[in-house]
């Protein structure tokens, strides 16, 4: 019987193998991102068919027993990846993934699947027989190479003026080299985080973040805004391929009202320009659409979706709201 081959947290180079030799990759496909799960037990499921492959990141989480045995959920906040383009794989191989898939499930006692979709990655890539698929919104997707301005449809009315008002103010923006500047910002986002999550706070440790400016299989940046001497506000920049994340984010809380975290995004966006990069990801905090700062007015033609591919059995159903609650915290704080 077919079956999935799984590559363990502790095979980083497996792991980051298949990612290399996917088609299409981002970010949250990378051993790094996995390493650094708050909860649960990180896999990488890969299906294989002589020289083809698929495979699907998933964190396993405890959710509990019934009839005497445990219960897990699986969380995939990249989605799978192929060593071919979605658009020319056989629909027969996409079919025994699936199957296999449905297997493993059964023989984990997995009661529930969540998968978020990249609206780029994914694009051709839509299940033949198993779950569903829901719009996400609290993800959104940014071309950053979309000309040299900071287009007003893509930002709201008076983006560019608060921009210059906050460099009036003062404000201005670096890219962090001392490890100092990295422990600073590290206080800001767990001060920034504990109210809303003490445990997750928590995980983000000053080994966690200087981890993630010592990166492998991506690039990373963080950008501090400052008044002065003083930091107000910082994002911390992720780069795989031609795709980058606004991964994470903070605002000291002396600095709330001005809302620093727009120069950070422009400046953010000016540095994926430089550096090559095509779309920028941004997500909400807590189903929270509307902590996408500056992007009010944003529609499916300027920004594309993602969606959730969605799996359950039994009792279970696919819990949108627990799905939300229990995803890799790596959001806006703000």
């Amino acid at each position: 019987m077919m079956s999935f081959n799984v590559v363990t947290i502790y095979d980083n180079r497996r792991w980051d193998r298949f990612v290399k030799n996917a088609h299409m990759s981002d970010f949250n496909h990378t051993w790094h991102y996995h390493s650094t799960a708050a909860d649960g037990e990180p896999l990488l499921l890969v299906y294989e068919e002589e020289t083809e492959f698929i495979a699907l990141p998933v964190i396993r989480k405890h959710e509990g027993e019934a009839d005497g045995k445990r219960q897990y959920a699986l969380y995939s906040y990249a989605g799978p990846i192929c060593s071919t383009n979605f658009a020319l794989l056989n629909s027969g191989m996409q079919e025994r993934f699936e199957s296999v898939l449905k297997v493993f499930l059964e023989q984990h006692t997995i009661i529930s699947v969540s998968v978020q979709l990249h609206p780029l990655i994914h694009k051709n890539f839509k299940p033949l027989g198993l779950g569903v698929l829901r719009k996400n919104p609290e993800s959104m997707l940014i071309n950053v190479s979309d000309g040299p301005d900071m287009r007003q449809e893509h930002y709201g009315d008076n983006f560019s003026n608060e921009v210059t008002l906050l460099k009036r103010k003062g404000y201005t923006v670096r890219q962090a080299v001392a490890i100092q500047d990295v422990d600073s910002f590290g206080e800001i986002f767990r001060r920034n985080m504990s109210p809303l999550n003490k445990g997750a706070a928590d995980h983000y440790d000053k080994a966690w973040f200087r981890q993630m400016l010592r990166p492998g299989g991506f690039d990373s940046s963080l950008l501090l805004a400052g008044q002065g001497t003083q930091t107000a506000a910082g994002a911390l920049l992720t780069f795989c391929n031609d795709l980058m994340q606004f991964h994470l984010a903070a605002t000291h809380e002396n600095f709330l009202f001005d809302a620093p975290l727009r120069v950070l995004l422009h400046e953010a966006v000016m540095l994926g320009r430089t550096l090559g990069m095509q779309y920028m990801q941004l997500e909400g905090l807590a189903g929270r659409p509307e902590v996408l700062f500056a992007c009010k007015a944003f529609s499916p033609e300027l920004y594309p979706g993602f969606k959730t591919w969605q799996i359950s059995y039994g009792e279970a159903d696919c819990r949108d709201t627990r799905s939300r609650k229990l995803r890799q915290p790596l959001s806006v704080a703000v």
